[in-house]
């Protein structure tokens, strides 16, 4: 049976049990969904989640006698595995009368956390054609840079960008809901997201974010865990993406399987598996983004506790020599984001676990609490503090709290993002990126 478990709310609510399964809850949700917008479409990856997403809404349509179509967005990042690739187009083409596929292989920048020299990069770019990862594929329901009808796109468009126009422009002005395979079991970032009680909701259903004026977020499975999406694949004999067996026969668990772009910084730690799965890509991957075979070498010997400092250096000096080596734009970007990390734990600091605190006074770290959190139960102290050297010294989790030895850590890992910081990019960010794209691109 396929258990309900409402997450730990760490930080927005008070843990709920429901007498209800989560196959259950979430047909209840897709109901929801049909019954209260106008236009529907699913974001569809080809990982087990959106998979699972995708299956779910199949079978409500086909048992409730659903014959409009849906839309399925797919944004094609270039470098997909050969068997994400046939499970995809083989659920697609079987399910063709209820859906209206929209397969994007479009020129946009995504995030690239594997070069040092570059934190974005562009797939289906026109002038490195020459270079794609594998031919654009010539189905009906591919949109390239010929045949797209989207008004709002323009090349090397950000990917954030481009899913907030489409979702608009697939929208059509009506009240639209967008169905994503996200699940809170996967990472403590995306439980918050969801779990945020700031945002905007649709008659108070938290599985639901306002995003733009007229389309809705909405996460039907938000709340199953990964034994649950394999439990529903054999007990309906649902297809899924048989990547997924070859990666439990190297020897991972079903918690360690992730598909996404390689590059990001999501999938990096298994990029190494592309040598093996898919040997026949990994040349043209290497090529197409420099950085991949380092990463998948040594991306998983870089940890916290794993690095060695260098003679005669402080992870504050490191930090800084690190910075002077980098490319310029780069360095700068670090640099924004350090001092934006600085400024937020001196000024405002973030909620810490008493057991944190206790070790922090018993290695003599300097901090000064500021009263309780602002955010969920409140109950946490809010520690503000500037980085030190290094937390080594601590019995807890030392990554938790900033130090410099975190930065040069986010450093090593190419985390242009700075995610290993607790940091998300800024629209100013992404702003500035473009803007310097479209300055030197023919340059």
């Amino acid at each position: 049976m396929l258990h309900h478990r409402n997450p730990e709310p760490f930080l927005f609510m008070s843990k709920k049990y429901l007498d209800q399964n989560v196959y259950d809850a979430s047909i209840d949700r897709i109901k929801f969904i049909f019954d209260n917008f106008e236009r529907i479409y699913l974001s569809f990856s080809g990982g087990k989640d959106s998979g699972i997403m995708l299956n779910l809404v199949l079978s409500y349509m086909r048992e409730h006698g659903i014959t409009e179509k849906i839309g399925l967005m797919t944004l094609d990042n270039e470098a997909n595995y050969t068997h994400s690739l046939t499970f995809m187009h083989d659920i697609i083409r079987e399910n063709l009368d209820l859906l209206d596929v929209y397969w994007c292989c479009l020129p946009v920048t995504l995030p690239c956390t594997v070069s040092s020299y570059a934190t974005e990069w562009q797939c289906w770019g026109e002038r490195d054609k020459d270079r794609w990862i594998r031919p654009i594929p010539t189905d009906p329901y591919i949109v390239n840079i010929n045949n797209h009808k989207f008004d709002f796109f323009k090349e090397d468009m950000d990917y954030a960008e481009f899913w907030d126009k489409f979702g608009d422009w697939y929208g059509q002005g009506k009240k639209t809901a967008c169905l994503i395979g996200i699940r809170t079991d996967e990472s403590l970032n995306r439980f918050r997201a969801i779990m945020n009680d700031r945002k905007q909701t649709l008659k108070g259903r938290m599985w639901t974010k306002k995003n733009t004026k007229y389309v809705y977020n909405c996460y039907p499975i938000y709340d199953w865990k990964t034994e649950d999406v394999w439990i529903a694949n054999d007990k309906f004999d649902w297809d899924y993406n048989e990547l997924y067996d070859i990666f439990w026969k190297a020897g991972l668990s079903i918690h360690q399987m992730r598909v996404a772009s390689p590059f990001m910084s999501e999938s990096k730690s298994s990029l190494n598996l592309y040598r093996v799965i898919d040997p026949h890509v990994w040349a043209t991957l290497c090529a197409r983004v420099q950085g991949a075979n380092f990463i998948a070498t040594y991306g998983k010997q870089i940890n916290y506790n794993s690095f060695k400092l260098p003679e005669g250096h402080t992870w504050k000096s490191f930090t800084k020599f690190l910075l002077d080596t980098l490319p310029e734009e780069v360095s700068e970007n670090f640099k924004m984001r350090f001092i934006q990390s600085i400024k937020y734990w001196w000024r405002v600091g973030r909620g810490l676990s008493q057991e944190i605190i206790d070790d922090l006074k018993k290695n003599n770290i300097p901090f000064i609490v500021g009263g309780k959190t602002r955010h969920g139960n409140k109950d946490k102290d809010c520690v503000r503090m500037l980085p030190p050297d290094h937390l080594d010294m601590l019995r807890i989790n030392a990554s938790e709290v900033t130090s410099w030895k975190r930065f040069a850590l986010t450093i090593l890992k190419n985390d242009h993002t700075c995610k290993y910081m607790g940091l998300s990019p800024t629209q100013g960010q992404a702003v500035r990126q473009r803007q310097i794209m479209e300055k030197y691109k023919n340059i």
